[in-house]
């Protein structure tokens, strides 16, 4: 199973943080991750994301990008647990390719047990991705490190494409 971590990207500083929308930067950093995701050519089924704004509009731009399905996931949503996620993961086809859209400091928790390390090692800035290699029943140290891109690295891409 291919799995895309995202954060999402860059939000608006504004209140109530649930309803935080993306800046203008944050959708055109998404747009170009859209486009390195595309490259990659994995076969995405769906854009799995928490219910806050920032993460469903982070979501609906790689689903349009990518041509997959958006889904609300709300072992997603803030709090995310690891355990949580890696019991929805053993639901889906084993051999489909998924983007998960969340917050930090999870997609850090999340990362860190499937790649078996401290969740201390890792700062996800908005608007990156760590791609993933799982088995069918994911479980703690049981993923292969694929990729990570921060927006900085992959500026641009969206409009090269």
């Amino acid at each position: 199973m291919k799995i895309a971590l995202i954060r999402h990207g860059e939000a608006e500083n504004t209140l109530p943080d649930e309803h935080r929308s993306l800046s203008t930067q944050g959708k055109l950093d998404i747009m170009s991750l859209a486009t390195f995701l595309r490259g990659t050519r994995w076969k995405f089924q769906s854009a799995f994301h928490s219910p806050l704004t920032r993460t469903t509009q982070t979501a609906g731009i790689l689903a349009d990008g990518l041509e997959c399905e958006k889904e609300p996931w709300t072992v997603l949503r803030p709090g995310a647990s690891p355990e949580g996620v890696a019991s929805e993961l053993s639901t889906l086809k084993a051999s489909g390719a998924f983007a998960l859209v969340f917050h930090m400091p999870d997609v850090a928790r999340v990362a860190s047990y499937f790649l078996g390390t401290s969740e201390s090692s890792f700062y996800i800035p908005p608007g990156t991705v760590i791609g993933l290699n799982l088995p069918a029943r994911p479980s703690p140290g049981s993923g292969l490190l694929l990729f990570t891109l921060q927006p900085e690295f992959s500026a641009g891409l969206a409009v090269r494409s």
